[in-house]
């Protein structure tokens, strides 16, 4: 074998082990293998290029063959080999080996996407191309690094002027300082500190063995109040469940108290009118009220009155009295069927144990929308009105016994006063025989009724106790006086009256005497006189002497103008 064909032998052995280390260390196959086409559309293609690996769970399943640009995307045409069935949810994500190794496809599945079948043949996916990729972070690092180098310079060029080192120099010192002291501090009170920590441990101790000595009773109290959780629970879900069950009676009876709370409201913007107008002494009553005369005589009925009907008194037991009750009492029920009872009473009192009483009041209706039975089961009349006609006798200043006729029956009525002064007093009521609402056939009613403020009283109870088809509750409240309040109410209001009138006319006096005033009067005069003059100027002879008449027939109203010019400056001044 001559020279030339070793040489051609090692030229071609030399070609092939070339051809074998690209093929094993570039990742290149001689032979491509065979797989389906599969399309994916990208927005970047940075890094892709025509065989570059397809990686899927660390394994090679494929090479990218092409990328073009088809409607303004990356459209890159990829062969994944036959034996890999890969989903149709995965995404598209260029990486790299390291910083400098070699660049590859991961194809990765998407957790929010689910798969519906593998990779077709020919199919365009979303390669739903993830944003991060190692040149951007490569990027970013870059320019993090080119920041960090302008902080460094600037600092070095902070840090080595000497007025900075010698801040530096001096905070050194000061921290020096500062961890020698807290060294001291530490060295000379090492024994306290000792001693904190062994106290600390010793407490540590001391409840754990309190917790262990209790462990049973702590264990009870946790489930006593587990279980107080559990009827707090219970009773919170009952009162819902009771709410919602009765929300629409609820509402009703809120609906109603309002009704009542907005008439009550008009009611004394009614009686504070009235009030006003009787103080003014206008209308008859506030004629009466104010004229001196018949206050007198209002005042000599009353004091006879009074002197007949005295107050009771220590010297003085067995003189009568004369007590008026006036009240009104709204009574509802489980079904939201509400109404309400007004009432006036008179109660004579031979002596502290005996008395009558006579009351007229109102029977109520079960349904006031379509009144056909009253609480007692009757069918309503012409006449709604009933009326009492009583007689007590009280025993040992503690209970009492009445009879008579309650609400136009006959009936008997039992009275407990459990205060001395028997401004508090229980009653049980039993009248109409014939009520039909339960097997006794009687109707009765138990009540509480508590007087908390100078004869005002109010009151609660229970209509057709014993009876369940009519069976309502009732509140109240009313008032309680003696014709004597009525002498001392009127000579309050006169003394009240008098009072007043006299600092009104007082302070009146006082604004005409200060010269505020008569400048103003005399302001007022002089823009009087100019108006006139100016009017007459401008008329006519013939139009002065036809308005002559009228301005004759009006003096009596300018002199009364006059009169309340210092009432019309007092005005002024307060508004």
């Amino acid at each position: 074998m001559n020279v030339e064909t070793k040489v051609g032998i090692f030229v071609i052995i030399g070609f092939f082990m070339v051809a074998v280390t690209a093929a094993v260390f570039g990742n290149l196959e001689l032979n491509s293998k065979e797989g389906n086409t599969v399309y994916f559309r990208l927005n970047d293609a940075t890094g892709i290029r025509s065989g570059t690996p397809i990686m899927y769970k660390g394994l090679k399943v494929g090479e990218v063959k092409d990328v073009m640009m088809k409607d303004n995307q990356i459209l890159t045409r990829v062969n994944i080999y036959r034996e890999f069935e890969i989903p149709d949810n995965v995404r598209f994500n260029v990486k790299q080996s390291g910083f400098v190794g070699q660049k590859f496809v991961e194809l990765e599945a998407d957790p929010n996407m689910k798969s519906q079948a593998p990779l077709q043949n020919n199919y365009e996916y979303d390669g739903r191309q993830s944003t991060a990729n190692l040149d951007a972070v490569m990027a970013k690092l870059n320019d993090v690094a080119a920041e960090m180098t302008v902080l460094l310079k600037t600092f070095n060029e902070v840090i080595t002027t000497d007025k900075s080192k010698d801040a530096l120099q001096d905070s050194i010192s000061n921290l020096k300082d500062i961890t020698d002291s807290i060294k001291n501090i530490v060295s000379s009170n090492e024994q306290n500190i000792q001693d904190v920590i062994i106290n600390a441990k010793n407490m540590t101790d001391m409840i754990e063995q309190l917790i262990t000595k209790n462990e049973k009773n702590l264990n009870t109290s946790i489930n006593n109040i587990a279980e107080i959780s559990q009827t707090l629970k219970k009773f919170t879900e009952s009162v819902d469940e009771l709410l919602a069950n009765n929300h629409d009676n609820i509402d009703s009876s809120l609906k109603n108290l309002k009704e009542i709370t907005d008439k009550v409201n008009s009611t004394m913007d009614d009686i504070e009118k009235i009030t006003n107008d009787i103080n003014e002494g206008n209308g008859t009553l506030g004629m009466l009220i104010n004229d001196n005369k018949t206050k007198n005589d209002i005042k000599k009925v009353v004091s006879g009155v009074s002197s007949f009907f005295g107050d009771e008194t220590e010297d003085d037991k067995d003189r009568m009295s004369l007590y008026t009750t006036i009240g009104v009492d709204y009574l509802f029920d489980a079904k939201s069927v509400n109404t309400a009872r007004g009432y006036a009473q008179a109660s004579f009192y031979t002596d502290p144990k005996n008395f009558y009483l006579i009351g007229v009041s109102n029977i109520p209706v079960i349904n006031p929308n379509s009144p056909e039975y009253d609480i007692y089961g009757n069918k309503i009349k012409n006449s709604e009105l009933a009326f009492s006609l009583q007689y007590s006798h009280i025993f040992y200043n503690i209970f009492g016994l009445r009879f008579g006729i309650f609400d136009n029956t006959l009936g008997l009525a039992a009275d407990i006063y459990p205060l001395k002064n028997k401004d508090l007093a229980i009653s049980l009521e039993a009248y109409d025989f014939n009520a039909y609402s339960n097997s006794l056939d009687v109707y009765t009613r138990a009540l509480i009724r508590w007087h908390f403020y100078k004869g005002i009283f109010i009151q609660a109870g229970v209509e057709d106790v014993i009876g369940y088809t009519n069976r309502m509750y009732m509140v109240g409240v009313g008032i309680r006086f003696k014709p004597s309040d009525l002498g001392k109410l009127a000579n309050n209001m006169e003394k009240e009256n008098t009072v007043k009138k006299t600092e009104q006319q007082q302070y009146k006096n006082d604004i005409e005497n200060e010269p505020l005033y008569q400048e103003y009067k005399n302001t007022k005069s002089n823009q009087a006189k100019k108006s006139k003059t100016v009017k007459d100027n401008k008329e006519p002879e013939t139009v002065k002497q036809q308005n002559t008449t009228q301005k004759n027939e009006s003096n009596d109203i300018k002199k009364q103008d006059k009169i309340n010019e210092s009432n019309e400056f007092f005005d002024s001044l307060v508004y």
